[in-house]
């Protein structure tokens, strides 16, 4: 396979480029890289972009539904308080056992 026509024809059409032919060549290539490098550059800093605002409204989320639990415990220590006192008791007591051993 190695001698085929497509094999022996690309070999002497890279025996008839001229030195300035290959400086172009690797002229070209070095534009299609830096235009490669570019366009990556660009995809990743669009990635970065759209995780930054899943992330952002994910803390978002979890500091509104931080504050719903925190307003619940409120209401509920307000309506109940020596229920609170003794379910608060509780598990100090249980932590301090945990913690003991």
């Amino acid at each position: 396979m190695a001698n085929s026509p497509n094999a022996e024809s690309q070999t002497n059409q890279n025996a008839d480029r001229t030195p300035q032919d290959l400086e172009a060549e690797i002229a070209r290539l070095r534009s299609d890289l830096a235009n490669l490098t570019k366009q990556i550059g660009a995809a990743g800093s669009q990635s970065l972009d759209t995780a930054k605002a899943v992330a952002q409204q994910s803390v978002d989320r979890l500091r509104t539904n931080a504050h719903d639990l925190e307003d619940q415990v409120v209401a509920r220590v307000q309506e109940k308080p020596l229920t609170a006192l003794a379910v608060a008791a509780a598990v100090g007591y249980v932590l301090a056992l945990i913690n003991r051993r």
